[in-house]
């Protein structure tokens, strides 16, 4: 009798039990279909034929929480997305079966937006085993799933942010951060915001370049090792262009670098990763309040 390598488990997960759904969903195409309902609802409500402009609006604004939210459903075994599988349809149900109440608490924060650093805070703050949570997001790797937008709305979109940027007025004290780790910048964004400071985020020297020529900054967070120009670069242009403020460099090696070589460069102060998250709000307020905080390692 012949062997049959045909496989009659074809829909069965390799390494679980979770049945993979014969009907997928193709995320740019639902993602199509919401856009294409916003700008209906949004043409509905101006009156006119909004066109390409909500379709725009609907990406810049919308995107990445929606596509968070179809990932938290492929993740749940609700929903089986195409472009996010990596082979974790059903996880919650696989992996922390034993822990599920964490797992659905750490999911929800990240539904709200929250990022990795975000919910390590969140999660010391509530008494919650770190190490556990940890391990937690090490599974669900957040980073992984951030998918790109179609790319014929990337250019539309990047436009329309900086238009935005350009315009916008803030009464607030407005300082920079940048940092090429996304989650970073956002946790420091965020921490820094509730101190009444308007946050700017940049991820290379060339773009806080950009800002600094657009903006006007009361203090500057900025990462040592970033892509392109070297954050002691950022700290020296800025030295040579008058910039009394604060100047902040801020790494995970610190160790590494000569210390006086760093405020040499320009840098007035220094702050270690992980943050001391209690010394970079007293900084924030320090801003706020036109007080003079120094930091150092």
């Amino acid at each position: 009798m012949s062997e049959d390598n045909s496989c009659p488990e074809e829909d069965k997960r390799k390494s679980g039990s979770i049945d993979i759904p014969k009907d997928k969903s193709h995320l740019f195409d639902e993602a199509s279909k919401e856009a294409e309902l916003y700008k209906w609802l949004q043409s509905e409500a101006a009156g006119r034929d909004l066109g390409e402009e909500a379709l725009v609006e609907w990406h810049s604004s919308y995107w990445r929480s929606w596509c968070r939210e179809r990932w938290i459903e492929h993740l749940r075994g609700e929903k089986f997305w195409v472009e996010l599988d990596n082979d974790d349809y059903g996880l919650l149900q696989e992996e922390f079966h034993d822990n599920l109440e964490l797992a659905e608490k750490i999911i929800e924060r990240i539904k709200q937006g929250g990022e990795n650093l975000d919910i390590i805070q969140w999660a010391s703050d509530e008494d919650y085993d770190v190490e556990t949570v940890i391990e937690v997001l090490k599974i669900l790797d957040i980073n992984s799933r951030r998918i790109a937008m179609p790319e014929k709305f990337i250019d539309s979109v990047e436009l329309a942010k900086r238009d935005t940027k350009l315009t916008k007025k803030s009464s607030k004290k407005r300082i920079l951060v940048v940092d090429d780790d996304i989650d970073t910048g956002q946790l420091i964004k965020e921490l820094l915001e509730k101190e009444g400071l308007d946050v700017m985020v940049c991820c290379s020297g060339e773009e806080a370049i950009h800002a600094f020529e657009n903006f006007r900054f009361c203090g500057f967070l900025i990462d040592l090792m970033l892509p392109g120009k070297h954050g002691a670069e950022i700290a020296w242009f800025l030295r040579r262009h008058g910039v009394t403020v604060p100047v902040i460099a801020i790494s995970a090696i610190l160790d590494k670098w000569n210390i006086d070589d760093l405020y040499d460069c320009g840098f007035t102060g220094v702050m270690a990763k992980p943050f001391d998250f209690e010394a970079l709000k007293i900084w924030g307020r320090g801003i706020v309040s036109k007080k003079t905080i120094t930091l150092r390692k």
